[in-house]
């Protein structure tokens, strides 16, 4: 009978608390852009098209001669997840 109780009261302290969390975290943001800061990546952080192009060139060449993705990603010595974004990107 006890238990329930108790564990209805920690339920809600522990949602008061993600409450605040929420609320401190939201307005430490709105502090930081108000004082002229920069919130997200940094610029130059993300590689443009070309560079992606010059940079993955063997892996597009491999994807058009129909290696597969596997293959290619051993071939190049790089990640499955690399060769898969730029299949999506250069070779649809």
């Amino acid at each position: 009978m006890f238990a329930p109780i108790m564990l209805a009261t920690l339920a809600t302290c522990a949602q008061i608390e993600r409450e605040n969390i929420r609320f401190r975290l939201a307005s430490g943001y709105q502090n930081y852009r108000a004082n002229n800061g920069k919130v997200g990546r940094k610029i130059g952080s993300v590689k443009t098209s070309e560079q992606k192009q010059e940079e993955y060139k063997e892996v597009i060449q491999l994807l058009k001669k129909g290696y597969s993705i596997r293959n290619i990603a051993k071939i190049v010595q790089c990640g499955v997840s690399t060769v898969q974004r730029v299949k999506s990107e250069f070779c649809l």
